[in-house]
């Protein structure tokens, strides 16, 4: 088998699990459980091959653990593909976000923001604030690649720039700004991972969340403009000619659609009667397909996702590898006495909820600083704090679980976040690190102390 026919295998079986899934909301069948778990019992060697060192490690480590548990449990080898399920709804989202990013390339929105960060600037100051603005705004679409993004919609806007000025400038404005989405965002998957733990519905945290993002944002742009203020922009001379009115118009409506897509979710979720984020999956295809119709570019749109399907899809194989892995190990761990022995001191700080918020927050930000990716940390803490659900505000533990694993995007030294910006600067991982650990830390103590007052 050559190497082409061997991504569309993969791809086809990839999404073959997603289907099974999907099937599985709307059929009460015994068989479907088994189907999806055999499939991701083929997954983890077929995606083994070729995934990065990294997640081979990590995955190795956590099967083997989950098999040395699973083997002394007492339970028949015939119901272990049903531990290798837990995961899919993440999977699946992971699975249908590429058509979000599609349409914002196809719709040449990324063009309309480049025009913005441009728009009467007059000094680094409102710079800064304006690529947080896009990064912000690009991330609740695109995710990982609106770093990618901004980060050349920026270079492209401060020619006139030194690299040893622009470097720290983007990766403060566009990295702290991404993290700050990420904390409300619809097609997030640390909330869709934080909501699965601790059963607070995803409209119950939104207004939390959305206060948290924008205060501070507020003052990161304050921060920002006060920083660079003095330092004067030039716009290249390559720059167009921008219209004002056409440019507020096509931002407007890419953030009513972002809205429009929220609320209607909502919908589907009270008609079929799932979950948020199950109804977030259903609404995707369907919605992006009116969305480009309704901007005239269905046929671009279509024939673009054409092209991309195959590497897209192939490019889930390192989170397909940790997530099923991650999945069979934590069913498997909850199973342990182990887990009473760590979640006993736990339990001890729920009388001193602060002080538990705290230690949250640092063993978040401390495990992102020395490899271990933010998954596996809140997939790990997720399961330690089931207990503490009801002895404390499960709201609060939402909030604390999920501002303390953000606060890695903005400064997690091996996040894929820092990672990028590494790769987009030439810079070392550990000087963006430096540049963001004062945001990441009272990015956590923001969301820790606010955690607290919602007790």
């Amino acid at each position: 088998m050559n190497f082409a026919h061997g991504k569309i295998l993969k791809a086809c079986l990839y999404t073959s699990f997603i289907l099974f899934y999907l099937t599985s909301l709307f059929m009460d069948n015994n068989y479907i459980p088994y189907l999806l778990g055999y499939t991701a019992l083929i997954i983890i060697p077929v995606s083994f091959k070729g995934a990065s060192r990294t997640f081979q490690i990590i995955s190795a480590i956590f099967i083997s653990a989950g098999f040395m548990i699973f083997s002394f449990s007492g339970e028949n080898w015939l119901s272990l593909p049903l531990h290798f399920t837990s995961t899919a709804l993440l999977l699946s989202l992971l699975y249908f976000l590429p058509f979000i990013n599609n349409l914002m390339i196809v719709g040449k929105y990324d063009e309309e923001l480049q025009n913005l960060l441009q728009l009467r600037t007059k000094h680094l100051g409102q710079l800064y604030y304006r690529s947080s603005l896009i990064s912000y705004i690009l991330c609740l679409f695109v995710f990982f690649s609106a770093i990618t993004i901004v980060q050349g919609v920026v270079k492209k806007s401060a020619q006139k720039i030194s690299e040893s000025r622009l470097d720290p400038f983007s990766s403060q404005s566009i990295l702290r700004a991404f993290a700050l989405a990420n904390v409300w965002s619809p097609i997030e998957i640390f909330i869709a991972l934080t909501v699965t733990i601790t059963g607070v519905a995803y409209f119950d945290l939104l207004p939390w969340a959305l206060l948290f993002s924008i205060s501070l944002l507020l003052i990161d742009w304050f921060i920002g403009w006060f920083t660079y203020r003095k330092e004067s922009y030039e716009a290249p001379e390559s720059s167009s000619e921008i219209s004002v009115r056409q440019l507020v118009g096509k931002i407007s409506y890419l953030l009513g659609m972002l809205f429009l897509f929220i609320f209607l979710a909502f919908g589907v979720q009270k008609l079929l009667n799932v979950t948020y984020f199950n109804a977030v999956i259903l609404f995707i295809l369907p919605f992006t397909l009116l969305w480009a119709l309704t901007i005239k570019q269905l046929k671009e749109f279509m024939s673009y996702n054409k092209k991309t399907w195959v590497p897209q899809v192939n490019g889930l194989q390192n989170l397909m590898l940790l997530f099923i892995s991650l999945g069979f190990f934590s069913e498997m761990f909850e199973q342990t006495t182990m887990i009473n022995v760590i979640q006993t001191p736990l339990l001890q700080l729920s009388s001193l909820p602060l002080l538990l918020f705290i230690a949250i927050q640092l063993v978040s930000l401390l495990f992102s600083l020395i490899g271990i990716h933010p998954l596996v940390t809140i997939s790990l803490m997720g399961t330690l704090i089931q207990p503490l659900l009801n002895e404390l505000n499960p709201l609060s533990l939402a909030i604390v679980l999920l501002t303390s694993t953000l606060a890695s995007d903005a400064a997690g030294t091996f996040n894929t976040t820092v990672t990028i910006m590494s790769q987009l600067t030439g810079r070392n991982p550990y000087r963006i690190t430096k540049w963001n650990i004062g945001f990441a830390i009272w990015f956590g103590t923001a969301g820790t102390m606010l955690g607290w007052l919602l007790l």
